[in-house]
């Protein structure tokens, strides 16, 4: 499949300490990829790199052109949305209000109404608590808007950094569904970084696994799944 994403020998930290040593990596349109590692790998200062969140070295490229000297606003503009650890909502502000900044660069009026349909297909509690706070909202639903938001920037590709994180299983399994179910129905391409390397790799049909600001391992998510040596030695199952 042609690349959507190609990260190739990015290097990047913050002030003086380097984090990324030369990371490559590439994200097939309408693929799924999993980013894989353990706690200080790399893997969200990846994320940060590509949507212009932290200075790197190397290239970038998004649709065969560089994102060297984009803003993170130009880098959105050209189809890229970035759900971060923790989710990034506004909690002092309505749902309604957060998915409104998702839409907020758009100009086409009749697609993002569309769009917002199909969102509340996918995320229907959402749109019974549409007026409501969103700090009334549990982390599972936290996580929803998350998502909800980014689908109403109409990506290209979804970086999505630990959606997982501190859910209960029944929670993770209906948002990585539904993370499924927008891949397919929608062809938007995703980059997912996960701590759960079991359910990344179900979802994924590429993954790389970081080591130290390094990619250690990448193949087919299958094969690397089935790698007893490489289950034990890096993904910790």
């Amino acid at each position: 499949m042609t690349a959507l994403l190609e990260l190739d020998s990015v290097q990047a930290g913050y002030g003086p300490t380097s984090v990324l040593h030369g990371v490559s990596l590439s994200v097939p349109a309408g693929g799924v990829v999993a980013l894989l590692g353990a706690n200080g790998a790399g893997k969200t200062t990846t994320l940060r790199a590509i949507t212009g969140g932290v200075r790197w070295n190397g290239d970038i490229r998004f649709e065969g052109r560089s994102l060297r000297r984009m803003s993170t606003e130009e880098i959105v503009r050209r189809g890229i949305a970035h759900v971060p650890e923790g989710r990034g909502i506004c909690t002092e502000l309505t749902v309604d209000e957060n998915l409104k900044l998702g839409s907020h660069l758009r100009r086409d009026g009749a697609e993002v109404r569309k769009d917002y349909d199909r969102v509340f297909e996918y995320f229907p509690v959402l749109k019974e608590r549409r007026r409501l706070s969103a700090s009334t909202l549990s982390g599972g639903e936290q996580q929803m808007l998350a998502l909800a938001r980014a689908l109403l920037m109409k990506p290209r590709l979804m970086l999505l950094d630990e959606p997982s994180l501190g859910l209960a299983p029944i929670v993770v399994r209906s948002i990585f569904q539904i993370i499924r179910s927008i891949n397919e129905a929608s062809g938007v391409a995703v980059l997912l970084v996960e701590q759960n390397a079991r359910i990344a790799l179900d979802l994924s049909s590429t993954a790389y696994v970081l080591e130290v600001g390094r990619v250690a391992v990448h193949g087919d998510s299958a094969e690397l799944q089935g790698n007893e040596s490489v289950r034990r030695s890096y993904l910790g199952y």
